[in-house]
């Protein structure tokens, strides 16, 4: 699926409508330049999640954990793998996310691509033709895609006609 947003608040619109029918565990990889829009989106999906402390990239601490109050999932983790690029990612426990079912955004996923579940949703975003334009380009990785997916991406679809 391929979408367009026009400004920071529709990609965060675009992320908050997700978080209705994502189910605990999913992970999600985001990719893109710098700039491109992933913590963005990361911020969107937060909120519609209930929290309310300021999400800000883990560029540095590499992880950020933030509660969710036994809604979707236990936590939604932020992952900025990015300094990860010369190694370290044994130094994050990414086997304890999986096995408690934490939803789980990961920018710079490819200095971790080993680490990652063997089924997720990859996002994509690029720059579009304006400044404020992204592309965000949105698939699922390993099997079958799912119901819930099939179902938002049908739902937005529609809305964008």
């Amino acid at each position: 699926m391929r979408v367009e947003t026009h400004s920071a608040q529709d990609t965060q619109a675009l992320a908050a409508s997700l978080a209705p029918v994502l189910p605990a565990g999913t992970w999600i990889r985001l990719e893109g330049d710098l700039g491109a829009g992933k913590t963005t989106f990361t911020q969107g999906l937060g909120k519609a999640l209930g929290i309310a402390r300021a999400i800000k990239s883990p560029t540095y601490t590499i992880v950020k954990e933030y509660d969710l109050d036994g809604q979707a999932a236990p936590r939604l983790i932020h992952i900025d793998a990015y300094r990860l690029e010369e190694g370290g990612a044994d130094t994050v426990d990414l086997a304890s996310y999986r096995q408690q079912g934490d939803l789980v955004l990961v920018e710079w996923a490819q200095f971790i691509e080993t680490e990652l579940p063997t089924a997720y949703l990859d996002l994509a975003l690029s720059y579009g033709q304006e400044v404020d334009d992204r592309v965000l380009t949105i698939q699922w990785v390993g099997g079958q895609e799912p119901e819930w997916l099939s179902q938002w991406s049908k739902e937005v679809s529609d809305h964008a006609r």
